[in-house]
């Protein structure tokens, strides 16, 4: 039978590894306060606030921190590596060398993984609270009549089509483009469309308004 760890020495390797022993324990680690700091491997991280959080982060790491997991480890995995990979390695976001950097993660604590993961869920809810408040618009009768709805589904592929047109860059170089400058891209865009949109209805109702006129 295994020998259970006391909470304040489980890392996430000894949690993965007796994974039915531990699991009882993981709706109290959520409940935990989130630490301001997480030692990984030794060195120690700051935990960021929302400020922090987009001002370091990139617009692949937004991505790939807000796509679901549908268990807690790989959730971890995807929040604590997708945030601290660049400042792990000194490198560059890249989704593809996360792997990298897994066994950094394996040496932390437990007790501070699973409060700080749900810290970054947080985050990633109150970007995309925030995304949708800035740049929603209420799709008009005749997109909804085109079906604009089944274009949901490519909302990401046509977010990174738009930015890299708009910056006239790959999407490689957009992914790695800091969040908060593609945010202003977007809102950018979301104002020249309502410019437009709000101009092209004085001149209908000017033009209906004059031929009213004539019409006399």
């Amino acid at each position: 039978m295994a020998r259970i760890k006391n909470i304040e020495k489980l890392t996430f390797k000894d949690f993965i590894v007796d994974l039915d022993l531990y699991f009882g324990l993981t709706e109290g680690l959520t409940q935990l306060p989130c630490p301001h700091e997480i030692n990984i491997n030794g060195v120690l991280y700051s935990v960021p606030a929302i400020d922090t959080f987009t001002d370091n982060i990139c617009y692949g790491q937004r991505l790939y921190m807000a796509r679901q997991e549908d268990n807690d480890i790989e959730l971890i995995a995807r929040m604590i590596g997708g945030y601290y990979y660049p400042l792990i390695t000194n490198q560059k976001w890249s989704e593809d060398n996360l792997l990298l950097i897994a066994k950094n993660v394996l040496t932390c604590k437990i007790k501070d993984l699973y409060p700080i993961t749900m810290h970054f869920v947080e985050l990633i809810g109150q970007i995309i609270d925030k995304e949708k408040k800035l740049l929603y618009r209420e799709p008009s009768k005749v997109e909804m009549a085109a079906g604009i709805e089944k274009l949901s589904v490519f909302s990401e592929l046509n977010a990174l089509d738009f930015l890299r047109d708009a910056m006239k860059c790959t999407v490689p170089e957009v992914l790695l483009t800091p969040y908060n400058e593609c945010l202003v891209r977007f809102l950018n865009a979301k104002e020249l469309s309502d410019y437009q949109e709000r101009y092209f209805e004085l001149l209908k109702e000017k033009a209906d308004a004059e031929l009213k006129f004539k019409k006399r």
